[in-house]
């Protein structure tokens, strides 16, 4: 089953050099779907995703999800089909849906009778209520799975439709940074700084936790899934059916959520620079960004953020990158230098 961190699992990947060669990075909108339902569920009012967690609040009172809960109700664990590894041909939430509606109803009757098992033997018997809730997907799983997905898209349309083109910017620039990584450092600059309880060395992938397991790709490589309601836990899949993906919050999460500028009056940077470039160029560290997503971020009209990232690309402090209809930038060699004398390099 999908393993959370604070499990108390140390979990070992041996990656020969075909799987090093099947590495791929594959933001899923189905995972953050999921991650952000258990996020509300267990950890909402405690983390940085608190506002968003407020948001969502408001919007879902009168929604039937009993079917959602019902998967999602233990906190540590949830079944492994409802969020299979992303596949590289499926680009929209819709595609994914149907692929999680197409799973068989025995795959369904096993997986939750395996996550009913390994929460007992690790945290004792189930609540009753919990049992209650997992018992409707060992009763009746074919009908209580497409239940489950028309809960989900309900669910996905009021929570997370509404915020999608901001978390999908965050997902694009946080690919672009790692692809960025495999380009100049290779595959041990792509994985050696995913999490802090995650390591690589000697193509060994390592979740640094109290339990040894050790799962063998056997040639199938590893996806590694950028996933915003995953920070700051890293997300495990395991099980020998489905290729080993890792779930990590991609790099600068933290602003996701951040409306305004916090940038502080007064400083050399601005002094230098201006105020309005300083902010722009404070803010694609550490992740690229669109104009767009700056103008939101900083309050000021796209014209303002365009006429800054010019000035900025003409001083060779910001580089572009398409992506798709999208320009993302992101700090130069030159930039990076830049705030690292100033000091605001993050």
């Amino acid at each position: 089953m999908l393993l959370v961190e604070g499990c108390t699992v140390m979990i070992t990947i041996p990656l020969s050099t075909e799987d090093l060669t099947k590495v791929r990075v594959a933001p899923s909108p189905l995972w953050e779907t999921v991650t952000s339902f258990r996020v509300l569920l267990h950890y909402g009012r405690d983390t940085m995703h608190a506002p968003w967690a407020t948001r969502a609040r408001r919007v879902l009172p009168g929604t039937d999800l009993s079917r959602l809960l019902a998967a999602m109700c233990l906190e540590k664990h949830c079944p492994d089909f409802l969020s299979p590894p992303p596949d590289a041909s499926i680009v929209g939430f819709e595609e994914e849906l149907e692929r999680l509606r197409a799973t068989p109803p025995e795959v369904v009757h096993t997986e939750v009778q395996m996550l009913v098992q390994a929460q007992k033997e690790q945290f004792g018997p189930l609540s009753p209520e919990k049992a209650r809730l997992l018992e409707i997907f060992l009763s009746e799983p074919e009908g209580s799975l497409k239940r489950l997905v028309d809960t989900l898209r309900r669910y996905h349309d009021l929570a997370i439709a509404p915020y999608w083109s901001r978390i999908q910017e965050h997902l694009e620039a946080d690919t672009i940074k790692r692809g960025q990584a495999l380009a100049i450092g290779g595959v041990e600059a792509l994985l050696s700084n995913l999490h802090p309880k995650v390591n690589y060395s000697g193509g060994v992938l390592e979740l640094d936790k109290t339990y040894e397991a050790v799962v063998e790709p056997e040639g199938r490589g590893i996806t590694l899934v950028p996933c915003v309601f995953a920070w700051p836990r890293v997300d495990v899949l395991v099980q020998p059916g489905y290729q080993p993906t890792l779930a990590y919050g991609p790099r600068g999460v933290a602003n996701l959520w951040i409306s305004s500028s916090s940038v502080s009056n007064g400083t050399a940077l601005e002094a230098a620079l201006g105020a309005g470039r300083a902010s722009v160029l404070k803010r694609l560290t550490p992740m690229p960004s669109t104009t767009t997503e700056l103008s939101n971020q900083l309050r000021l009209r796209p014209a303002a953020v365009s006429a800054h990232l010019s000035r900025l690309r003409a001083a060779q402090l910001v580089e572009p990158h398409r992506s798709g209809r999208k320009v993302f930038y992101r700090l130069s060699g030159p930039g990076e230098v830049l705030l690292g004398i100033f000091g605001e390099l993050e």
